[in-house]
């Protein structure tokens, strides 16, 4: 126990601090303790030489839980100053213990930091009684955000702010200001200025792009992504396939339209393998690029292709009404499009929506929008702020029209960009200065494809299709009326590829399986009221004949007339139940019975239908006994001929028509 009440046992004191009674003793007897008193064989520690010991928390742990609502520029001073103090500190224990004297060691160091000695006893009293929230500068702006800002009007201010309507910061200050004044909210309002201050310094970065722009612009500006190591990529390996609006205006049947270009890009090297410059986007036009690529380098191993499912989210953020409208007529079938690469035996993955660093073309695109795009006289621009101020006037001149660009004319100025911009030196991850081409001359082996795959990739593939009673209705006509290898497929879903100059026929492909059906022939309209020719009406009836024919001969005829689908439904059901209790007693036979179990097979006559039947049941009647007014049966056949005579129905000889 404690012999003065303002001290501590050693032993206690050390507890409290954490130490060892050891250190403890060591430290008192080199003057590092202040106020400790030697006792016989012991020390006394003062309660004021430690906080811990008087129950009160440390200054460098008080005023944490303040530390968010200061002014970033005055945290950061206040730790110089907290920093300071403590070098003070460790200053003075240090000339105590060499024999100099605490107050002399104190001012030196003050002189030596150029500080008042006033100064530092006013720091070193906030800091012992408010932490590092005593040392905070509290005049002027900057204070605490809870002095500046309630809490209630912050939490209101972010939840109308943060919107994608993107309101502005003096719009809802203002409506934040009449709310609190009509409701009588009490709330502590801020200046516009500092409201400012506090969205800067409050609201991250990432939140504000995430709610106010939207996920694209949160991917493409805050979120992390995988970063892959471009030498574990064989060149040539993967290609990734992509469009672009163009940011000029070019001349199309009399109007100025924006062109796209499909271009397909190696992974590894950033050759451009192949494009296509078109006036929309869509599988066709991809696919001639990949065409190209492939008979220049040989086909990939992989593809990543953009626009898959997500394009129906990309059609409602066009940045322009003809890129919506582009869009809207569908991009890519996905499901298509991983069908046709699969003949080829080449792997297929569609970009992350709303991930450009998924898609590294993009970078492509703006290289190319910056060197090529800007030089046109008709840049147009990617937005109506980038557009350049006479451009509508200038599309308007004589000058623009006859200087203008069309498909045929920009083609072979693209081809000479790419074939530059394949041969220049890159910089960035993996290139080191080489150019694509020497890149791509670094593969160790290249795919070849067998001869007439690449003109299978070059049709123009439909969606999926179903087989009608007409065949297959495509573009508004109908295709392989009469054929039979449709007919069997009728109800099931196809696809069909076309060339776009010769509508005349289709090939017909499982939708599925991708198996090839037929090549069905564009059907022919017949006039209303008007005559049929003779020859072309006998071969569509010979054709629809031939079609029923096929599908009566699905079953076999054999089978259809022997079979009893009443008989067959009963046994089945039969099958199905409990089997009858052993019986007591041996049945009773009736005398149909012995007399059916003699009969034996003779031949017959076949009638109409009945080709396949081989014989019938001897049935062992005398068919004497049946004829009109005749005697008595002389054999007891077990049932009563005479009520047979009573009963006359009529034949159906629809029965026995086999057309």
């Amino acid at each position: 126990m404690s012999i003065i009440a303002d001290t501590l046992e050693i032993a206690e004191a050390a507890g409290l601090l954490g130490v060892s009674l050891r250190t403890l003793q060591h430290r008192c007897a080199m003057g590092q303790v202040n106020g400790a008193v030697k006792k016989d064989s012991g020390w006394l520690i003062p309660r004021s030489s430690d906080t811990r010991l008087a129950g009160v928390t440390a200054p460098e742990c008080r005023g944490l839980e303040r530390l968010g609502e200061v002014a970033a520029d005055k945290l950061a001073e206040a730790q110089r100053k907290a920093g300071i103090l403590t070098a003070a500190e460790e200053f003075a224990a240090s000339a105590v213990r060499e024999g100099g004297n605490r107050s002399n060691a104190i001012a030196a160091f003050c002189l030596a930091r150029q500080i008042g000695t006033n100064t530092f006893y006013r720091w070193r009293q906030a800091w012992r009684t408010f932490g590092i929230m005593g040392l905070v500068d509290s005049r002027g702006k900057g204070k605490f955000e809870t002095d500046t800002i309630s809490v209630a009007a912050f939490d209101w201010f972010k939840s109308t702010w943060l919107d994608s309507r993107q309101p502005t910061v003096k719009m809802v200050w203002q409506a934040m200001a009449l709310h609190n004044q009509q409701y009588n909210q009490g709330w502590q309002i801020p200046s516009l200025r500092t409201m400012y201050e506090l969205v800067d310094r409050k609201i991250p970065l990432p939140v504000q792009v995430l709610h106010r722009q939207g996920q694209a612009a949160y991917e493409a500006r805050c979120a992390p992504y995988v970063l892959t190591d471009p030498d574990s990529i064989e060149p040539g390996s993967v290609w990734i396939g992509d469009h672009h609006e163009l940011d000029i205006k070019i001349q199309y049947r009399g109007k100025w339209t924006r062109p796209w270009l499909t271009a397909w890009e190696d992974r590894r090297s950033r050759t451009i393998v192949g494009h296509t410059i078109s006036l929309s986007p869509n599988q066709t036009t991809i696919m001639l690029a990949f065409k190209a690529g492939c008979e220049k380098y040989g086909p990939p191993d992989a593809v990543k292709i953009d626009n898959g499912k997500d394009y129906d989210s990309q059609m409602w953020t066009g940045t322009t009404k003809n890129r919506r409208r582009v869009l809207a007529k569908g991009y890519l079938d996905e499901a298509g499009v991983c069908g046709i690469y699969a003949m080829m035996n080449i792997a297929v993955s569609f970009a992350i929506p709303y991930h450009p660093q998924s898609k590294p073309i993009e970078r492509f695109f703006a290289t190319f929008e910056s060197q090529f795009c800007k030089a046109f006289p008709t840049y147009c621009g990617s937005r109506t702020d980038r557009k350049p101020e006479d451009h509508q006037e200038f599309l308007g001149t004589r000058k623009a029209a006859d200087g203008a660009y069309t498909i045929e004319s920009l083609t072979p100025m693209v081809d000479r960009y790419v074939a530059a911009y394949n041969a220049t030196a890159h910089t960035g991850q993996g290139m080191e200065g080489h150019s694509p081409n020497e890149v791509m001359a670094t593969r160790k082996s290249r795919r070849v494809l067998v001869d007439g795959v690449l003109d299978l990739l070059c049709r123009v593939w439909s969606g999926e299709l179903t087989v009608g009673k007409n065949g297959v209705q495509f573009k508004g006509l109908w295709f392989g009326q009469y054929s039979t290898a449709l007919l069997m497929h009728q109800g099931r879903k196809v696809r069909v590829s076309y060339d776009p100059g010769d509508l005349t026929s289709v090939q017909v492909y499982d939708a599925a399986s991708w198996q090839f059906i037929t090549t069905a022939e564009q059907a022919r309209l017949v006039g209303y009221g008007a005559g049929a020719d003779e020859e072309a009406l006998r071969e569509a009836m010979t054709a629809k004949a031939r079609a029923r024919k096929i599908v009566k001969g699905f079953r076999k005829a054999s089978r259809t007339a022997n079979m009893d689908l009443t008989s067959l439904t009963i046994e089945t059901m039969e099958s199905r139940t409990n089997p009858d209790p052993a019986p007591t007693a041996a049945p009773a036979m009736r005398p149909a019975a012995s007399v059916i179990s003699n009969h034996t097979a003779i031949p017959v006559r076949k009638a109409a239908g009945a080709e396949q039947v081989t014989h019938v049941t001897d049935l062992g009647l005398d068919w004497r006994d049946l004829k009109q007014g005749g005697n008595e049966p002389t054999a007891d056949y077990g049932f009563d001929f005479r009520k047979m005579k009573q009963r006359e129905e009529p034949v159906d000889l629809r029965l026995f028509d086999n057309g």
